[in-house]
């Protein structure tokens, strides 16, 4: 009997043809990706599929180790020859390449070498005073760490391709749709039975208790290894044909970034425990959305909850450092533990109490604890909680609104709807709070190159005319000559000229003076040199300090991409709601009939939603201006846009106001078109849960992506328009 009620729960996941056809989009986009990712990455270290292989089958071709050596280092050196035959056709590319290949290649020839450096390196830090205290933790940690890598000595390492298992094990998005899918799962077994309103009528039932629950936690189970082996396979099996994996029952040390690895097991053997960990991490999560969609009283509360958990997880990442008596917070949470690689390819020692315990060690006690809890927690929770259906009218802001009068406008009513019954408020109060906490207590501080650039692009600011740049080459003639004076300096002592203390005296001044004239070349001559360019090409420019406006713009840094995200996570939040009520409640039949129709209404609930998106970027980015401008300031705004070098296209008489008028415009307007979409896939789809997943996908990926570097989707998205770079046009 319990096998059948596992496939009936199963069947619940895999019936909706909706889910199965964003299961195999979401399975093609993830192959897609991550071969593209290969092909066409992005940044100035893109190395391209067939320069590693090729690089890799030459070196093959070399049996003996020393050879091997050589071949590496003199096409190193050969790569500043003009006629040499490079890789990737791009010197710099070669270099990375080959000084990567040559940095792996060194460790796996001589691996014992290596780990006695390390454990000579550990050994040596018990005599440095700071951490000589024996009861200390960087004490105990050093000797733990002597002692663990000494077991390692033994192991044999061979060079190989290491692309292939880097590449199927380091693919984030894997993870994020994954995820994503997670809430699918959830959704199939827990939210909907709550929306209609079966759960208590099956808890009546024979088997409705303990034993459905427990089917529930097995049907989870299923799907997730389904869901992992269609996606992590997908992944490995795109790698092998890409690069190969190489010799499978070499030592997993011998692959790049696993030296440090304490596990004795091949490549073979990390591949099967890699997506062993996943499957069981990714159940972990799935239970947690399980449960909290059980003991919240609405499916957003549910996955808000879910969210801020993963959220606190972040912070504690960032909050964290290793030297913290707090530190197994920032390496045993939900985030963290999503990054299985980094757990077992890295050596960290977690502490506990003032002891080193190695963060895999206490990873997996962790996880088994926790997973063996929420398993007996989900069945109790579910056999003896009255789980109602979803509340959709139940106020839960402390303030008591008048609900809307029958002569209410429908417009005003689905604002009503949308902020108080579908708790849209509760998110933008909350954004309003989380803004007024970030901008009072995590003030943005300049680095040193920004404050360099601020000392001297505000001392010279002003119009770039002959005055200008007679102050900035006086700047630079004074430091050039201090520099040809110092080997006169040194002359001058050599022949008993001048006394010692007064060389030690004027040298530390020279030196002090290069240095600066190191910074003022590397800063500021560039911005000079270009100011020279533009008035050259009959540009009117000015000297500004434009670095706040670049990031206020999106040209650099990622504030821009982190506040891009906030926003159309409260538009999915606000908006799908708002078009998928009717159809989840059973409404929609009787709305058809009335006089104002389902066109008009859905009309009117756009309208609706984009008054409110229109309040929400103001919310969001009026703390963004903020931030920056008590930051960086605001000088120079009327200045001309090509006074800046992002900016060097545009007409010489297009000012720097009109540029961040025109490209917040822009971005109010790609709003409003996000919103629409999102509100045509609420319509289409009829279901909240999937068009969150979609829109999740279509509008918050793009952005998450390139704040951690991984820049595949950025053509492929409204993400494009959004953060454009005008210097492009």
């Amino acid at each position: 009997m319990m096998r059948k009620i596992v496939f009936s729960e199963l069947y619940k996941v895999f019936s909706k043809k909706l889910s199965m056809l964003l299961l195999l989009i979401l399975l093609m986009l993830n192959a897609f990706f991550i071969y593209n990712g290969q092909i066409k990455g992005g940044g100035a270290d893109f190395i391209s599929v067939t320069a590693k292989i090729n690089l890799n089958n030459d070196i093959k071709k070399i049996p003996d180790d020393n050879k091997r050596l050589e071949f590496i280092e003199s096409k190193l050196e050969s790569v500043y020859d003009e006629d040499a035959e490079l890789y990737t056709g791009d010197g710099y590319s070669d270099r990375i390449l080959l000084q990567n290949v040559k940095d792996h290649f060194l460790i796996t020839s001589d691996y014992e070498s290596y780990i006695r450096s390390v454990i000579k390196e550990a050994e040596n830090l018990t005599s440095i005073s700071i951490f000589a205290d024996e009861n200390s933790f960087s004490y105990k940690n050093a000797l733990s760490t002597a002692e663990n890598f000494s077991t390692l000595t033994n192991v044999n390492t061979t060079f190989d391709s290491s692309y292939g298992v880097n590449m199927a094990t380091d693919f984030v998005l894997t993870d994020l749709i994954v995820i994503l899918l997670l809430f699918i799962v959830c959704e199939a077994l827990i939210g909907r039975e709550r929306n209609i309103g079966i759960t208590s009528l099956q808890k009546t039932c024979k088997y409705g208790r303990e034993k459905l629950a427990f089917s529930k936690i097995t049907a989870s189970f299923i799907a997730v290894f389904i869901i992992c082996v269609l996606f992590y396979g997908t992944n490995y099996i795109i790698s092998a044909l890409t690069y190969g994996f190489g010799d499978v029952f070499r030592t997993i040390q011998s692959v790049d970034g696993f030296a440090n690895c304490l596990l004795k097991i091949n490549v073979l053997q990390f591949l099967a425990l890699f997506f062993t960990s996943k499957l069981i991490v990714m159940f972990l999560l799935c239970l947690i959305i399980n449960l909290v969609s059980m003991i919240s009283g609405s499916r957003i509360g549910g996955y808000v909850i879910f969210s801020v958990l993963f959220l606190v997880s972040y912070i504690f990442t960032i909050a964290f450092d290793d030297n913290s008596s707090a530190m197994w917070l920032k390496y045993i949470n939900l985030f963290k533990l999503t990054d299985t690689k980094d757990i077992i390819s890295s050596y960290r020692n977690i502490n506990i109490f003032g002891y080193p315990i190695n963060c895999l060690a206490v990873s997996f006690a962790f996880v088994c604890v926790i997973l063996f809890a929420l398993a007996i927690l989900s069945v109790v929770v579910y056999s003896n909680k009255n789980i109602l259906p979803y509340s959709k009218y139940t106020q839960l802001l402390p303030i008591k609104f008048k609900r809307a009068a029958e002569h209410t406008s429908v417009i005003t009513h689905e604002i009503y709807k949308a902020l108080i019954t579908n708790k849209a408020g509760l998110f933008i109060l909350a954004l309003i709070i989380v803004q007024a906490a970030v901008n009072l207590t995590f003030p943005i501080s300049l680095n040193e190159e920004e404050k360099y650039e601020k000392f001297y692009f505000s001392y010279f600011a002003g119009d770039f005319n002959n005055e200008k740049k007679e102050e900035i080459k006086t700047e630079l003639d004074l430091f050039a000559k201090s520099e040809s004076e110092l080997p006169a300096l040194t002359a001058d002592y050599e022949n008993g000229l001048i006394s010692e203390s007064a060389y030690l005296r004027l040298s530390a001044k020279y030196s002090d003076m290069t240095e600066e004239y190191q910074k003022f070349n590397k800063y500021v001559v560039p911005y000079y040199e270009y100011l020279c360019n533009q008035q050259e090409a009959g540009n009117k420019v000015s000297v500004m300090f434009y670095r706040g406006n670049d990031i206020l713009l999106g040209v650099s840094g990622d504030l821009s991409n982190i506040y891009c995200l906030v926003l159309y996570a409260i538009i999915i939040m606000c908006t799908v709601p708002l078009f998928t009520c009717e159809y989840e409640g059973g409404m929609i039949n009787l709305v058809k009939s009335s006089k104002t129709g389902i066109k008009k209404l859905i009309v009117k609930k756009l309208i609706c939603s984009f008054l409110i998106v229109l309040a929400l970027n103001i919310a969001v980015y009026l703390p963004y201006f903020q931030r920056i401008i008590e930051a960086y300031g605001m000088n120079g705004i009327n200045n001309t846009a090509c006074s800046m070098p992002s900016f060097e296209c545009l007409p010489g008489d297009t000012t720097v106001l009109q540029v961040i008028i025109f490209v917040f415009a822009v971005r109010v307007l790609v709003s409003l078109l996000i919103t629409a979409i999102i509100a045509a896939v609420s319509v289409f789809t009829k279901n909240i849960i999937v068009a969150i997943a979609i829109s999740v996908l279509m509008f918050i990926l793009p952005v998450l992506l390139p704040i951690n570097n991984v820049n595949i989707l950025n053509n492929f998205s409204l993400y494009y328009f959004q953060n454009f770079s005008l210097s492009l046009y």
